[in-house]
């Protein structure tokens, strides 16, 4: 039969979208066609898949297993995860901590920075996750579309450092 509810939210547009720890607690989130929203996920998921995004922001907690970010456009994403796969998207920041090497495939003007969003339980749901800070990174690429081995892959790049957004308020 149909499996439980998907936690998340779809299609809407302009609008701030909050989820908390106890909404989320190792959940699998879907975030899909959203339109120029602001989305706070506070809390430790277990899955989250952004897919079909325009010009949002998505800030989210912990995710103890893998992030799916799939044709986002002008988005600006803050994900700590074991596992980052992202897929045709393109013209959009990652502010990232993750576990293994994050993967592009079919992407273009992708910007990493190191994950900066906090908020008052962040360290317990990152203990809850099971991430360790410590050895995740935002600068560890596989270009599955850039194959030449000497050469930097034109399609992302680190954020500046005095560009990166520290404040999220």
């Amino acid at each position: 039969g149909p499996g439980p509810p998907l936690c998340g939210f779809r299609g809407a547009e302009g609008q701030v979208l909050e989820l908390g720890p106890d909404e989320l607690r190792q959940q699998d989130v879907v975030l899909a066609e959203l339109c120029s929203c602001r989305v706070l996920l506070r809390g430790n998921p277990n899955t989250l898949r952004v897919s079909g995004c325009r010009n949002c922001t998505v800030l989210c907690g912990p995710v103890s297993t893998s992030v799916m970010v799939d044709g986002c456009h002008g988005c600006t994403l803050a994900l700590a995860c074991q596992q980052l796969r992202t897929h045709a998207t393109r013209d959009t920041q990652l502010y990232t901590a993750v576990v293994s090497r994050t993967i592009l495939e079919g992407c273009a003007s992708i910007r990493l920075a190191p994950y900066s969003w906090t908020y008052p339980g962040i360290e317990a749901d990152f203990e809850a996750s099971g991430l360790d800070l410590q050895h995740c990174h935002c600068d560890l690429v596989d270009d599955f579309n850039w194959l030449v081995p000497d050469q930097p892959s034109p399609n992302w790049s680190i954020i500046r450092k005095d560009e990166q957004v520290t404040c999220w308020d």
